[in-house]
């Protein structure tokens, strides 16, 4: 009788300390090399991973890391099946507007073209065109050299799911130029060993604002309360330590 009361006892012991242990949100990312860069399991670092961390740190709201493509972290952030799942580091642009909850901006990042110098530097999409050109697969970036108005021809453009494709790619002559944010295209190819004295950075394209987002079906106090957590560790010397270290300013 005394064994069965144990057995029963154990689920809910069970329960209970699976909810004590639930984190306050999800963080949905990939493994961009010094944006947000996978140092552990629930672990990032790179520019955006860093204010992130530090400012839900210092609010202690906790928070659980999903690492998966780019382009499904999207995708699982509108589904939202758990109403507290944000991404990071998403660039607003008025295709993805009105899909989202643009919950606070994280910092700047300047797009370019990179080429090996043996190759006439890019300096423009103009420059650009009857070229191919590798880009990020479900990125802003794609998205802007893919434009109708000013972009590129399909045929000419290369998405692949992760950027060390592209610095590979573009080592090995596989694509003209790679078009990027210089931040994680520079780490990129550091990450993979490649020489960045053979790289040529053109001129920048665009400046992108790359935010923390949500669903618009998040509970308006918990986006709010994160919304806070950013906006606060913006005043501080930390966060311009942390944006001069990765890009310099």
């Amino acid at each position: 009788m005394f064994k069965q009361k144990n057995f029963l006892l154990a689920p809910v012991f069970l329960f209970a300390f699976g909810t004590a242990i639930a984190q306050d949100i999800s963080i949905l990312t990939e493994n961009f090399p010094s944006e947000t860069e996978k140092i552990g399991e629930n672990q990032v670092s790179g520019i955006g991973g860093d204010i992130v961390t530090k400012a839900l740190e210092a609010k202690k709201i906790s928070f659980k890391m999903v690492w998966s493509p780019w382009k499904r972290a999207q995708q699982e952030t509108l589904a939202n099946s758990d109403k507290k799942s944000f991404v990071i580091p998403l660039t607003r642009n008025s295709e993805r507007e009105a899909s989202y909850n643009w919950v606070a901006k994280l910092y700047d990042a300047d797009t370019a073209f990179l080429t090996l110098k043996s190759n006439k530097k890019l300096d423009s999409i103009a420059d650009a065109k009857g070229k191919k050109i590798g880009v990020l697969l479900g990125s802003s970036y794609e998205g802007f050299i893919a434009d109708a108005k000013h972009g590129l021809n399909k045929a000419d453009i290369e998405a692949v799911p992760n950027d060390a494709t592209n610095a590979k790619k573009l080592d090995a002559g596989k694509i003209y130029g790679w078009y990027s944010g210089v931040i994680g295209a520079v780490a990129a190819l550091k990450a993979e060993k490649i020489d960045i004295g053979k790289i040529d950075i053109g001129k920048n394209i665009d400046r992108e604002e790359n935010y923390i987002a949500t669903a618009k079906n998040t509970p308006a106090e918990l986006a709010n309360k994160v919304k806070d957590a950013i906006e606060s560790f913006k005043k501080t010397p930390q966060y311009a330590a942390i944006i001069k270290k990765y890009a310099g300013k």
